[in-house]
């Protein structure tokens, strides 16, 4: 590949979409490649059975077309640990932007790395006309909604949710949004304020599914139908749609294997200022220097430039304006090479602030595969388009893209209502060859898989299986660090160890269900005889050190140590530590509780004991032994574990935090000469000196780990240079999430508790719990659920304080019922208030009081 500019290249390694007729980039590119599009007329049955009243769509003007995306009413909002009822709520731009910059980091590689890394956000959305269309709230919901779904809160919700710690930008101008977050996104990587990027744009036309009133001598077209750049076009139509790309380095994103779509060389942004007809006209001069500024930006020869996706609006004022913009443009570079021109709108319509980034992804697909799909609807071009001579042309039919044995370059342009203009230049990215597996001696990977319900789970691993069968060929190196890296870890989990992607598709027939996080617990006996193979030796270092030592049980203690210590570094934090005899010395020593050169001569103490035993040898050696043992712990005495210490030999339990004491340690020593029945370890416990013997059963164990909750350290483990490839994204679960009544549905409002009877005791427990299910969502609470757990957040618990306040006249501070977390904690937080007042009430009042002075509670 050639890079003009390549310390300011930036790389395009992750997108996701979704647009009318399309849920994800794949059928979106496919839809247009066959040249089709989805802007959908809507008959009279059809329109009425979307609720559009008669007098509106039998009404002048009524345009019965739709650009709808598909989806819009749907949310998983467990999946982001949000309410229902705020779910419910929430502007749809957000929760579809939500869900596709999930995908688009997935498609990056980077979903389950991306949390508390400096991940920048730059975003934008059209207006909220959903929150305009719900039934009013009552005012301490009102608040809320007022604070929570304004435009500008999309970024700062994605930061949140997905747990990004870089720049956090809400932009918006108009149409040529979509463009103006990628450039911004792009200074924000240049300048070295964020590592990552997210940028994407979102709108969602309401009431959805409808039509649309065609004015006359307005921008919408009153057939329809949009033709960009042709003697027909009348006017625009609009749609919906949300689009995110993932934005890194180059350098970055080629030092690290990340799967590269294109290459940004270089984006521009300006605004026409007053050089126009009127405030909602385009100009010549202002979109003509934005190209030249963006190709000056990128470096790259302005002849190698082989598509323009235009903003192609299909309007009789703005097509002619952005040609001949083009077409200045050229001029003053002294270029008349052919360039293809297109435009995606025809296609699925006028996404508003998301127009750009449609067209944004489709010119990366351009110049990643090669081909110019057709522009619809374009049948004669303007008069007025004097494109002769100039190289341009709108490209009527589909064609791969011009072989000049040099690489593909294009660029994008948005243009928005006001005058801010954007384009960008994107090029061709080559990969190496990908290694595929081989017959060789193939390492073994962990596969691991997770969902946040086993539906979803399963849904996961028919697709992944399906992928695997039906895709190209990949190496399970690549597929193991994809899954690893590359998808966020959740609740439920299952890993699998495979050398080759046919044994992962054998393995992914099991129906099995996922595991839940739980206890990890690992058990450690020294008794076992291990000698790690060299697979293992050679990518576990620190093994080396213990295989080295002169006594068999100081090796195995050395050993386990060292298993133990490449556990934690990979992320493993063991609440439990099962152990047996001088197992149990390594386990208190790992766990802090004893001194390490103290565990290991009581661990090597304690074997010689029993070998004397076993061998039917002097006792006194035995006595000497314990003593030796007694007076190293006496000298070093035990301190608090970090783990719980689970004695097998004893049968007792050294909670973690407590210092086990002196006796405990002798009376395990002692076990070394007697012949007592052990306690077996818990079912559920790893095997920590069986998984030393090669790398495939280490990597059972650390899977094992991973499915029960430990989050690992997978570039430790995995190593090497896999790379990022493409597989099946998250199922979201489609959960209806829409609040909007019809116009014959009453709006019923949530209940409040109801008022005791007179003189009846007030169960303030069962009062929080009902407003819980109310400001919620959540169908049943019980009292010691948690209040984050269910989806709360401050803002909800400020309608909490409302209605508390209303109900049993208490003022909570807000810190003080966050810290109450559960709805029993909350209901004591009130009965102490109500105490507190009424304690206060009886002693001003009493006679003789003294109101004036104050006194502490």
């Amino acid at each position: 590949m050639s890079v003009q500019n390549s310390d300011r290249a930036i790389a395009v390694i992750g997108m996701a979409c979704r647009f009318p007729g399309a849920r994800a980039v794949d059928p979106y590119w496919s839809n247009l490649l066959e040249g089709a599009h989805f802007l959908d007329p809507l008959d009279e049955a059809g329109l009425a059975a979307r609720g559009v009243p008669r007098d509106r769509r039998t009404g002048e003007g009524y345009v019965g077309v739709s650009g709808a995306v598909d989806g819009v009413e749907h949310f998983d909002s467990a999946f982001f640990g949000i309410a229902p009822a705020e779910a419910d709520t929430m502007d749809p731009q957000h929760r579809l932007f939500l869900e596709e910059a999930v995908h688009a980091l997935e498609d990056a590689g980077w979903a389950g790395r991306a949390a508390q890394r400096r991940v920048g956000v730059f975003c934008g959305s059209g207006e909220n006309r959903y929150g305009r269309l719900l039934p009013e709230p009552d005012a301490a919901a009102g608040s809320h909604r007022r604070m929570s779904d304004g435009p500008a809160m999309l970024p700062l919700r994605v930061s949140y949710h997905l747990d990004l710690r870089g720049p956090s930008i809400f932009v918006n101008s108009l149409c040529s949004t979509g463009l103006t977050v990628v450039h911004l996104a792009r200074q924000s990587l240049l300048a070295g304020n964020c590592d990552i990027a997210l940028a994407g744009a979102v709108s969602v036309q309401l009431p959805h599914e409808h039509g649309y009133v065609a004015q006359e001598s307005a921008v919408l077209s009153p057939e329809g139908t949009l033709h960009p750049f042709d003697r027909a076009a009348s006017g625009t139509v609009p749609g919906s749609g949300v689009g995110v790309v993932v934005l890194r380095p180059l350098a970055a994103a080629l030092r690290d294997g990340d799967r590269i779509h294109a290459v940004l060389h270089g984006t521009a942004v300006n605004n026409d200022g007053s050089d126009r007809q009127s405030f909602a006209a385009p100009s010549v001069a202002g979109q003509r220097d934005v190209i030249l500024a963006a190709l000056a930006d990128a470096g790259v020869d302005p002849r190698a430039i082989g598509y323009v996706e235009a903003h192609g609006t299909g309007t009789p004022l703005g097509d002619p304006i952005e040609l001949a913009a083009l077409r200045e443009a050229r001029e003053r570079l002294g270029v008349d090479t052919p360039c293809a021109i297109g435009a995606v709108k025809s296609s699925i319509g006028h996404l508003d602030t998301a127009a750009g980034m449609a067209g944004l992804i489709k010119a990366v697909l351009c110049v990643r595969e090669g081909v110019i799909p057709a522009t619809v609807n374009h049948r004669v071009p303007l008069p007025s388009a004097a494109l002769e001579g100039s190289g341009l042309y709108v490209n009527t039919q589909r064609r791969p893209w011009p072989d000049h044995e040099q690489p593909r370059y294009a660029a994008v342009s948005a243009f928005g209502v006001g005058g801010t203009n954007a384009h960008v230049v994107i090029g061709q990215h080559t990969p190496a060859p990908a290694p595929g597996d081989t017959d060789g001696d193939i390492p073994p990977q962990i596969l691991p898989l997770s969902a946040r319900t086993a539906e979803a789970f399963h849904d996961l691993r028919a697709s992944l299986a399906d992928a695997l069968a039906a895709g190209p060929d990949r190496s399970c190196a690549d597929v193991a660090r994809t899954l690893q890296d590359g998808r966020m870890p959740r609740e439920l989990r299952r890993a699998w160890v495979a050398s080759t992607l046919s044994e992962l598709a054998a393995l992914l027939k099991d129906e099995t269900d996922p595991v839940a996080a739980g206890p990890l617990e690992v058990a450690v006996d020294l008794g076992t005889a291990v000698r790690p193979a060299p697979s293992l030796a050679d990518r576990v270092p620190a093994l080396r050190a213990g295989m080295d030592h002169p006594d068999a049980a100081g090796r195995a203690f050395l050993l386990g140590l060292a298993g133990l210590g490449e556990l934690a570094a990979l992320g493993v934090r063991f609440t439990t530590l099962a152990a047996h005899g001088a197992g149990e010395y390594l386990a208190a020593a790992f766990a802090g509780a004893l001194d390490h050169d103290v565990a290991l001569r009581c661990a090597v103490r304690y074997e010689a004991i029993r070998a004397v035993v076993q061998d039917g040898g002097d006792l006194s050696a035995c006595e000497q032994h314990l003593a030796a043992v007694a007076d190293d712990l006496r000298e070093h005495p035990p301190t608090p574990a970090e783990s719980a210490l689970r004695s097998l030999s004893l049968g007792e339990t050294v909670p973690a935090g407590c210092a086990p004491s002196v006796d405990h340690f002798l009376d395990v020593a002692q076990t070394s000469v007697m012949d007592g029945a052990q306690t077996t370890p818990s079912a559920g416990a790893a095997d920590l000196m069986g998984a030393l013997s090669s790398w495939e059963d280490w990597l059972a164990l650390a899977a094992w780990c991973w499915e029960r909750g430990a989050d690992l350290d997978w570039t430790r483990l995995r190593g090497g240079s896999a790379r990022t490839v493409d597989l099946p994204r998250y199922p979201f679960e489609a959960r209806r999430h829409w609040a909007i009544t019809g116009p014959a549905e009453a709006v019923a409002k949530p209940l409040a508790p109801s008022a005791p009877a007179a003189g009846a005791e007030e169960d303030v427990l069962a009062v929080v719990m009902e407003i819980w299910r109310t400001v919620l969502g959540v169908p049943d609470v019980e009292p010691d659920a948690d209040f984050f757990d269910l989806g709360g957040h401050s803002l909800v618990a400020a309608q909490i304080v409302a209605r508390l306040r209303e109900r049993f006249d208490v003022r909570i501070p807000l810190g003080d019922l966050l810290d109450a977390a559960t709805a029993e904690g909350m209901a004591e937080l009130v009965t102490e208030l109500r105490a507190s007042a009424e304690l206060y009430s009886t002693l001003t009042e009493s006679p003789g009081a003294d109101t004036t002075e104050s006194f502490e509670l």
